[in-house]
Order: structure tokens, then sequence, then C-alpha cells
């Protein structure tokens, strides 16, 4: 199972206490204020229970002619949630977006709701149970009738999503915000318009809208609100209106501008400019060799080192070697300058090059295999190049030393080349604990996230050019022969390298092909729904932040930041619509049925925005929790030859529950069993060296081997329920 990092909640107290103060970025955006009008002005008057209700919304925008979009956001600090010590989050960063989230999570207070009672006329009418969350029947979203319409302002067509109330243990239920969540993600540098209706409380009775709107709606539009009133007239009838509102989302320029500036950058620097064409050209980058581990039984040697990468951030990024390597890699030499943010020269709003520290070495560790080497030292077969990410605040050496990556390197001759996830790694903790005490500080995570992507990048491009790792004695046989096959570079990451991956796929310019291991995207719906979450790290973040909503608004607000560090922010890109000078890609995503950490719903989305099909026959029937398992996804059987593909491993745990909370703790965390599944890696080999995605059951469900009964999967048992 994939090691966590996992503090306790006094630790990660402590780490608050002693993170340090994030630098700020150079010549920042003047924060928004409103002092004349005062908070009142920086509210939107529609929704009285919190300042920031409903979210998102154009409301907090503002006109901006040099913007893909033609808006900015334009938050007020005095609209922003507040900490335990009454500290507003500073909405300096945010204020740098031209639109909000693609896969925006839309808040509002609606009292006395009862989702039940509100859908009943729709899921009847579908032929559904009355009574079943709409996550489970997703057509229910895009009803004639249904009691929440989501609009696409430039088709008129409407959107998929679930609904559903705020259901975490620590909001009371006067206190429940709405919250809709898209099923595939919205439309970059597009405007949505969102209309509630016809809702109902727990005895059935409609519920009245507030004043506010209801003068708004009946005598008192503005042109804003009569736009909104013309895109919705088509689906609901104004008058029947309880709420509505609009927002825009950001553009593909403004969500991955900066990471796609840094590498277009670093690599035009190594004297190749064209990444859309597969080729490798320039020189390689810069390597350093720190030390060798010798063979462990899986592997022939492991190999230590860093690659000399540009550095885009504030602070210089010096590598601090403690003296003392051992195999579990906790005292290697690491990057060890967490909270960094992004270097920008004065009137920019792309980073650079820091002058003053222009480099920064990120460390690597490679595992070379033993197949690949015979028992007189020579090239047996060369081994296959693979980037591989860590999971949780983990480190680079996980795909070298156990978890995931030990599957390909021992079964299928594949190098794994580690590389840690700055910005979310083991070095960031006491980062992370800081942003988890003043969510101002989120900026550094993501700022660190995207040179991070740099630095997989260059150690990727270092794996296959002739140049790099194959010209070095440490990946040669005996003979000086190279135990790498340089022709072509592939990627594998398991949870947080699932969920990070899909973002550094999206960005690759030299490999096509990544295996995403219990992956997702979407971080602001993965945290309610993580045993990982909610635990040490969520308990700190809801002492800081007292107020039930206002925590649900800060997860909100976070994902505009994370969209750039996280697959969210570039899922529309990451298969077959690439950025520009950037080559196509293919994605295999594993998922694990009723995982414990990250959210099989958040998967799907992943899978319907970036295209991916569904194998259906990979659960049997009636184990997923939808009425349409296949909702909004093409399906294939047998093989799908040539495009990406979502297949479900199913080890007999629970149905996930269909609200914001983790999955019970009944048996153990199926987490870690794709990875670890026989057929699963010929399936993942025969991907990555092919391209093609074949059903390794036949038609079969895919029951793991780990918790089996003559063939029918039963719950592991929990570590403290076994014998």
């Amino acid at each position: 199972m994939l090691r966590r990092a996992v503090l306790s909640v006094s630790v990660v107290v402590g780490l608050v206490a002693a993170a340090p103060v994030p630098a700020e970025p150079s010549d920042p955006l003047e924060p928004v204020t409103d002092a004349v009008a005062g908070a009142a002005g920086a509210c939107d008057p529609t929704d009285v229970a919190d300042c920031l209700l409903p979210f998102p919304n154009d409301r907090f925008t503002v006109a901006d002619d040099t913007t893909a979009t033609g808006l900015r956001i334009d938050l007020s600090p005095l609209a922003m949630p507040r900490n335990v010590a009454g500290k507003p989050i500073d909405p300096t960063e945010w204020n740098r977006n031209d639109g909000f989230s693609p896969g925006s999570m839309m808040l509002t207070h609606v009292p006395g709701l009862d989702l039940a009672q509100t859908w009943r006329h729709v899921l009847t009418d579908l032929g559904a149970e009355p009574g079943r969350p709409i996550l489970e029947v997703p057509s229910a979203s895009l009803h004639d009738d249904a009691p929440i319409v989501l609009v696409n302002a430039e088709t008129g067509e409407r959107h998929p999503f679930w609904a559903e109330l705020d259901q975490h243990p620590g909001t009371p239920p006067e206190d429940a915000l709405l919250i809709v969540r898209p099923l595939v993600n919205l439309e970059e540098a597009t405007r949505y318009v969102i209309g509630l209706r016809d809702l109902r409380g727990a005895d059935g009775t409609e519920l009245t809208p507030g004043d506010a709107f209801r003068a708004i709606r009946d005598d008192d539009a503005d042109d804003r609100y009569e736009r909104i009133f013309a895109d919705l007239a088509a689906h609901a009838d104004r008058e029947e209106l309880y709420l509505a509102w609009d927002f825009t989302v950001a553009s593909a320029e403004n969500l991955a501008g900066r990471a796609l500036h840094i590498r277009d950058d670093a690599f035009a620097g190594l004297g190749d400019e064209v990444l859309d064409d597969l080729e490798v050209a320039g020189a390689a980058p810069t390597i350093t060799i720190d030390y060798v581990d010798t063979a462990d039984g899986n592997s022939d040697r492991v190999v230590h080192g860093a690659v000399t990468v540009p550095n885009y951030l504030v602070l210089p990024q010096e590598r601090v070697d403690l003296g003392r390597h051992h195999r579990d890699g906790y005292d290697v030499p690491a990057v060890m300058v967490p909270g960094s943010r992004f270097f920008y020269p004065p009137g920019s709003e792309l980073p650079a090059v820091n002058p003053a520290a222009p480099t920064m070495e990120i460390p690597f560790a490679c595992a070379v295999p033993t197949t690949a080497v015979d028992e007189d030292g020579r090239v047996a077969e060369p081994a296959m190049p693979i980037l591989y990410g860590h999971g949780l605040l983990g480190q680079r050496i996980e795909g070298a030393y156990w978890s995931g990556g030990r599957h390909m390197l021992v079964n299928h001759n594949a190098m794994n080349c580690g590389v840690d996830w700055i910005g979310m790694a083991q070095e960031d903790l006491a980062n992370v604990a800081s942003i988890l005490g003043d969510v101002s500080n989120f900026a550094s995570l993501a700022d660190r996230a995207q040179q991070g992507f740099l630095g997989f990048l260059m150690v990727g491009r270092a794996m296959i050019h002739p140049d790099g790792f194959a010209s070095l004695p440490q990946f040669q046989d005996v003979e000086g022969r190279p135990l790498i096959d340089t022709d072509e570079l592939f990627y594998d990451g398991n949870s947080q390298g699932g969920i990070m991956g899909g973002a550094l796929t999206a960005l690759a310019p030299d490999f096509t092909k990544a295996v995403l291991g219990v992956p997702a995207m979407n971080y602001s719906t993965l945290l309610n729904r993580s045993v990982d979450w909610e635990g040490a790290y969520g308990e700190v973040y809801y002492n800081t932040y007292r107020d039930p909503q206002e925590r649900q608004l800060g997860f909100a607000l976070i994902q505009m930041l994370w969209d750039r560090a996280e697959g969210n922010g570039y899922a529309h890109h990451m298969t077959d619509d690439p950025y520009p000078n950037t080559p196509a890609h293919q994605v295999l995503l594993h998922v694990a049925y009723g995982d414990f950490q990250v959210a099989n719903v958040a998967a799907e989305v992943q899978a319907r925005t970036v295209g991916a099909a569904l194998l259906p026959t990979a659960l049997a029937d009636g184990r997923h929790w939808s009425v349409d398992p296949a909702f909004g996804l093409e399906t294939f059987a047998g093989t799908l030859a040539r495009g990406s593909a979502l297949i479900y491993f199913d080890s007999g745990n629970a149905v996930p529950p269909s609200a914001n909370l983790p999955p019970g703790h009944v048996g153990s965390d199926p987490h870690g069993h794709p990875r670890g599944d026989t057929l699963g890696g010929v399936q993942k080999e025969r991907f990555l060296r092919q391209g093609l995605v074949f059903d390794t059951r036949h038609g079969e469900p895919y029951y793991t081997s780990q918790c089996d009964d003559e063939g029918q999967p039963v719950p592991c048992p929990a570590p403290n329920d076994a014998d």
C-alpha cells in the first residue's frame, strides 16, 4: 500500500507555529479595497448567509481588456473568509485570475432546503427512487423540470452536474450549503448561468426567495440580471426563480500560461523550441550524480543525482546534503527551501528566471531493473524509461524502492526515475501547515508545484537525450553500452502522482502516454471525501477556519489557485486537444473501487473531461452507485485502439457514499491494489508500449487478487481486524 505522510494533529499544529513566512512575489497586483462602501459593498446581497455567496459569481469581477475573458477577478479583503485570529485571506493572487475554476463548486445557502423533496418529481419521471441522491441519477440534472439548471451562456445548452448539501459532521444542518458540482469540467473562458427554482422543504412546501433577489427578479433588475434572466428563459421562467447568478470560467492562458511559459523558456535554453514534434533537439540538461545504491534483488542499482534547471522562484533553491544516504530515502539530499513564490519582473504577468539565483537542482532516484543486465554485467534488454510520480506529500524514492513503481520495475523491465513533486513533497510539510493556518499562503504551493512540473520534464529530457543519462557510466553496462531504451519516454504515477500527473501529462513534450493510478482531479471535491484530509490536515483547517460555510468557500477559493498545480486546470488539454507547441497524449486511468483516499466520482469527472472511454465490464452489474455508470462516457469492449480509458479494479469494498464524506472504515483501503494487480500490470505495459488498452480479463469483472473468495471479492480486513 502507498506510504502516506499522515501527521498527528499535534505535529501539524507544531508545524503551523514553526512554518516560515512565504516570500511575497515581486510586483504583486494591488489588493482590491472598498473602503467607501465598506463590507456591504463587497458582498452579493442576494444570499445573506455569507459575503461571498453565491459563489463563484461575476459580481466579484471587473472589466479588463488585457485578459482573454475580458474580466479580472476582483475580490475584496472585506469579503474573504477569516481565520480564528480574524485575518482575512489576502485576495492578491486570486485577483490575477481572469475567471473561476473550470471545476467550480457552486455554492449558496438555501434555508430549509430538502433535496429529496426538491428532486422527487424529476426522479419519479425518470423511474428512479424518489429519495435517491442526484449523483446516482446523473441524467436528472438535464431534465426539463430540474429544479437546478446550469446553462452555458454561449451555446444555450444545459450542463450536467450533481447537487448535494454539505453533510460534513462539523457542519450544523442549518448551516449546510447547497453544493453544485459539474459532472464534466466547464469550458474555459466561458460564461455560465445557474438558476434555482421550485425548491422544497422537508414537508414538501415550496421555499420562497429572499427579499433582495425577489426585488431584482420582479422589479429592479439591472443589465447584468436582465442578461441572466434572458439566458435562462429557454429553461426556466423568470417568475419561478428562487435565485440566479452567473460566473465566467478562467481562460486556458490564465490557468496554464505560467507553466507553459516556463516550460518553453527552459527548453529553449537547451536549444529546443519546437516541442510538438517529439524530436529531441538541443543540449541535454546538466546532470550531477550523487551516489549509487547497489542491487537489492529488484533493481540492479539505484542512481541518485540531480538535474539542473532554471529557477523561476523568488528564493534561492539550494540542495542540502545531510551526508547520510539511507535506502529509505529520508536523509538523501533534497531541495529544502519550501514556501517560495514565482519571480515576476516589474510589469509582467509571467514569471522569469530569478537573476539572483538563476538555477536550481532537481533531485532524482532512478532504479535500473535487474532484467536490463545479464549475469555478466552486460546489457540484456534496454529498460523502458518511466518518469514516476509519488503519492501524497511523499518522495522521489517511492518508485525506486517501494510502492507502485516496483511492479513495473520487477515485472516489465522498466527503469523508474522518481522526482519530488515540489510544492507537495515531504519537504513542503511545513509550508502546507502554514497554509492550513492562513490560506493566503496557498499561492506558494501552486507556484512551487509549477516549478516542480518543469523539474519532471527536464529529468524526462535527460532520460531520453543521447547525451543525458545514457551517456553516463552509472546508466551503462560493463562495456559502456546504455541500459536505457531512449526511443520513447513514459509516465506512471499513483495517488498524488495520478492527480498532479494529469497536469504534467498535458504539459509534456517528451512522453505521449501516461498511466494515472488511483487518479482524480479537483481537490475541492476530494478533500471532504478523503481519509487523508479528514484527520490531521482537516482538523487543523477546521480549527483555524471555524465557520462551516466559509470552510466550503475556502475549498472553492483554494481550487482557483490549485488549478495551476493539478489536473483540474489542465484537463481540457490533457489528451486530444493539446496546448500550442505540445503533442497530443493518451491516459490510462486505473481506479480502485471504493477508494478511501481518492474519490471515484472525481476520477469519473476527469474521464468525461479528457474523453476517456469506460470498460463497463470491469465492475460487475450492480456494483456501481449510478443507475447509468457510463453517463457521459464512451464505452469499449475487447481492445481500445489509440484512445484513453478508465478501468475500475474491485477489491470488494462497499459502495462509496454519495455525499461529501469519506468511505466508511469497513475493511481496508483498496487504494494500493490496482498498481499491484498482475493483469493490471500487463495492461499498463501493453498500453505504454503499444498505445492500446487490452481487456486483460476478457469481459469478466476486474476483481483484484488481494481479497477474494473463489473469484468473488470480499472486503479485506482492516489492519486492526486481521487475525
